[in-house]
């Protein structure tokens, strides 16, 4: 069995990678629609996975002590937004977009993690979809009010996408991290 922190850490810097790779030239245009939205993906599983961190950076950031009055939330949510600045820089979007995306689902999962431990995968697969593709909805909003970037159906695909790997994503996480199997 992997630790959380070292396994958390290169899904994020994996997920940042990904997030900036390129298709090949020859490849055609649709194949990019597809793309999952790797960060996202890696944040909604980071978040559900705080409660069972232990040692390293994580738990220095995100454990709770006896006197903890919502701290944890709160550091949670500055590293997220300023995991989404980094992201920012990466993908050339207007800057505190990302962050406010990430903050954003990052909270939803913090306010109703309990509830959302009790899903069952197709339910996560479903919450999955409308987190991102929200998600994607104001980042296009943003682009087209920002950049004049067009409207199109890469919300929809993205989303769609990232909703079809989860299962891959808590697979891996239970194989390595452990954990329990719901139906």
């Amino acid at each position: 069995m992997v630790s959380h922190g070292p396994f958390m850490a290169v899904l994020i810097i994996l997920s940042l990678v990904l997030s900036v790779f390129h298709l090949p030239q020859p490849a055609p245009d649709w194949l990019g629609y597809w793309r999952p939205q790797w960060m996202l993906l890696a944040l909604i599983l980071w978040v559900q996975r705080i409660p069972t961190y232990r040692g390293g950076l994580f738990a220095l950031l995100f454990t709770k002590s006896a006197s903890d009055d919502g701290t944890t939330a709160r550091r949670v949510l500055v590293v997220v937004w300023l995991l989404g600045f980094y992201l920012d820089t990466l993908l050339g979007d207007p800057f505190g977009l990302n962050g406010a995306i990430c903050a954003a689902i990052a909270f939803y999962l913090l306010r109703f993690q309990e509830r959302l431990q009790m899903q069952t995968l197709l339910q996560q697969m479903i919450m999955v979809f409308m987190m991102i593709f929200l998600a994607e909805l104001v980042r296009a909003y943003v682009r087209n009010t920002v950049t004049g970037q067009p409207w199109s159906l890469q919300p929809l695909a993205l989303a769609g996408s990232s909703m079809l790997f989860w299962p891959l994503y808590v697979l891996a996480a239970e194989k390595l991290l452990g954990g329990q199997r719901r139906a």
